[in-house]
């Protein structure tokens, strides 16, 4: 039985912050072994559908969405409708699996940007299904390694997030997973998987810089990056505060 190389967590240009076509996605699977995708782009699917019609079926195509929930982001796996932002973490949990979609925890600790759902988890615990254990673009290991202990303490599958936003290391993380059809069978393959952790290169993350740079200035809008994405600005205003835990091991532990 052959394993299938499967790249979680990519964004397109559907996504402000993205500047990959689902097209240019498409073909770098294709060049680089991988055979299947899963498309999470920032409070669309659009850019998911794009990409399933330019693959037929190399590769294939998961439908995912990161929603912004009032606390953080929820991935759903496995969609058939858009998930709107700005329900609570509950709500949307409840939303994605109203129609059979799988609820994936991503950067769970990561507190860069307000997107980890940190001590909010408890909210959802009892309707994850999958835990981001690694995200190639935490600069810092902790918030992976309390993501490896959430999901070991939960008894739920892991998997590992390329979370890539533009350029072509499309396999920097990725599982090699049973063949699966549907989500059922995804989350089977998951827990025997095989998981290859990566990181960005530093000019990934130079790039990335420049992006947030003009972003939150207001100057100038980098080329290619959101090209099909109308919404611009902020897309979670979560009620922030550190977690007592990382309050009381000082800013030296903050991820």
């Amino acid at each position: 039985m052959t394993a299938v190389k499967t790249v979680f967590h990519i964004h397109t240009d559907y996504s402000d912050d993205g500047a990959n076509s689902p097209e240019r996605i498409v073909d770098l699977a294709r060049r680089q072994g991988v055979g299947c995708v899963a498309i999470t782009d920032h409070d669309t699917i659009e850019g998911a559908r794009a990409a399933a019609q330019a693959a037929g079926n190399k590769p294939t195509v998961i439908i995912g969405e990161e929603i912004s929930t009032t606390r953080g982001h929820l991935i759903g796996l496995f969609l058939e409708t858009h998930v709107p932002p700005g329900l609570s973490p509950r709500q949307t949990a409840l939303a994605i699996k109203d129609q059979g979609g799988l609820v994936v925890v991503p950067h769970p600790f990561n507190s860069m940007f307000s997107c980890g759902l940190r001590r909010h988890l408890s909210d959802i615990i009892d309707l994850i299904d999958a835990v981001e254990v690694h995200n190639a673009q935490n600069l810092s290991p902790l918030p992976n390694r309390r993501a490896a202990a959430l999901a070991a303490g939960l008894g739920r599958p892991a998997l590992v997030g390329a979370d890539i936003h533009h350029g072509d290391n499309l396999d920097v993380c990725y599982q090699m997973l049973a063949p699966f059809d549907g989500p059922q069978e995804f989350l089977a393959s998951l827990r025997t998987a095989s998981l290859a952790r990566g990181r960005h290169t530093a000019a990934y993350f130079a790039r990335t810089a420049w992006y947030v740079l003009a972003s939150r200035t207001g100057l100038w809008r980098p080329a290619g990056f959101g090209a099909h994405c109308s919404r611009r600005g902020p897309r979670v205003l979560p009620d922030w505060a550190p977690d007592p835990a990382e309050s009381a091991a000082g800013p030296g532990r903050r991820s």
